[in-house]
């Protein structure tokens, strides 16, 4: 193994560890907070589904064009450490407040936190550091999200059980500044070394891709942002809901709280199997298989009152709930080129922002009004179908090139 080589998996397994603690903790513990905050406030299902659906995904989405932006021109650690404090401060102001008003920005500041110092600038790094083993880089990272999910969601358990869900917020917060902020200061790197005096900027203008305004005129660019739509929408609003679901099944609110972390370790074997997938075959077809899947998993939950389905349902849902992390990543730059990777997957995020807001609300809003998650969940099967299309009918880098309009040859004289 070379030093570079070296390097870059040291890189990765702290990406894996940032990722543990701060997406983990951002994303992936709503749902457990959600029955403690509802118990405690009073508020209703829709109006408490904000903070996770609206506030929280909103702000990241925001702000992603900015943060791809800055990607592309300054060092990726100095935009992360800024997020993990955010995020930190985030957890913080959540464990103080007394009223939904203070609690919402809490959740708009964490966005913001999480946006810049997670799944873009993870991306990014891991795209320029490895080429032909990049979905098992890719995977082996990003199974931090789902890890971290297992692992906080029981840390913030343990800590609400013993000091209630102020104290919940405190446990998340506290990992924030002791481990994750020096990791990413002495570790993380933008790219392998250049050549002395290239700047982040020159570097990425010379990576192969499309700028920004090629890329709108790629059929790809626009399918990618509706799989980031759709998948959005599903993994969030099942993943806010499930324990809620499960709990008025019949199960405890602790069995519930298992299933959910349950899922999100088989999660991290799913990114992990499906990076290796897309190296085998390509980011499109592996992100296909994976929406065509996770379509099965949610026709399953209908029967989750039965354990003999909840077990099959938890298999699936959780080995297709995080895969597209690992994809969608991966597509974009076998579609679109490494230049404005950043750029790129922040608009791109955008999609993303929206479809996080979409599931979790109007999973809530279709239960106040019905009663009922099942219509949600239907409704969640069938944005697995249209993920599975959209992703399908991506191009490659090449066809996409190749169908640009020509540039016009200046005149000589």
């Amino acid at each position: 193994m070379t030093d570079r080589e070296r390097q870059g998996w040291i890189i990765v397994a702290s990406l894996f560890v940032t990722l543990v603690f701060v997406f983990g903790s951002g994303y992936n513990t709503g749902g457990l907070f959600f029955p403690h905050l509802l118990k405690h406030f009073g508020w209703s299902r829709t109006q408490l589904s904000t903070l996770q659906g609206f506030a929280l995904p909103i702000s990241a989405g925001l702000c992603a064009p900015l943060i791809g932006w800055l990607l592309d021109r300054v060092e990726a650690r100095i935009v992360m450490v800024v997020g993990v404090i955010m995020t930190g401060a985030s957890f913080l102001i959540a464990s103080r407040v007394d009223s939904f008003g203070p609690l919402f920005g809490a959740y708009v500041l964490l966005g913001v936190g999480i946006g810049a110092s997670t799944l873009l600038p993870c991306s990014l790094v891991i795209a320029n550091w490895f080429g032909a083993r990049r979905g098992l880089a890719m995977g082996i990272t990003f199974a931090g999200t789902s890890l971290g999910g297992a692992a906080m969601t029981l840390v913030g358990n343990f800590a609400i059980m013993r000091g209630g869900w102020r104290a919940g917020y405190i446990a998340l917060a506290i990992p924030m500044f002791l481990v994750v902020v020096p990791l990413i200061i002495f570790v993380v790197k933008t790219r392998p070394p250049q050549a002395e005096g290239i700047t982040v900027a020159q570097a990425s203008d010379a990576l192969p891709g499309f700028e920004l305004r090629e890329a709108f005129r790629c059929r790809s660019f626009w399918m990618i942002s509706a799989a980031q739509f759709f998948f959005a929408a599903v993994a969030a609003g099942a993943g806010l809901h499930l324990i809620t679901y499960l709990t008025e099944l019949g199960y405890s609110a602790s069995f519930a709280a298992g299933m959910a972390s349950l899922a999100l370790v088989f999660a991290a074997f799913g990114k992990l199997g499906m990076g290796l997938f897309a190296d085998r075959v390509n980011a499109r077809i592996a992100l296909t298989c994976n929406f065509l899947l996770a379509s099965v998993g949610m026709i399953l939950i209908f029967g989750a009152a039965r354990s003999v389905v909840l077990i099959p349902f938890i298999l699936i849902y959780g080995l297709s709930l995080g895969a597209p992390l690992v994809l969608v990543p991966m597509l974009i730059a076998e579609s679109l080129g490494l230049k404005r990777f950043g750029s790129i997957g922040g608009i791109a995020g955008i999609f993303n922002t929206i479809g996080a807001f979409v599931g979790p609300v109007g999973a809530g809003k279709i239960y106040d009004l019905t009663g009922s998650y099942v219509p949600a969940f239907e409704a969640f099967v069938v944005m697995c179908l249209l993920g599975a299309a959209v992703t399908y009918s991506c191009r490659s880098f090449e066809t996409e090139q190749a169908r640009q309009p020509s540039q016009p040859v200046p005149a000589t004289a």
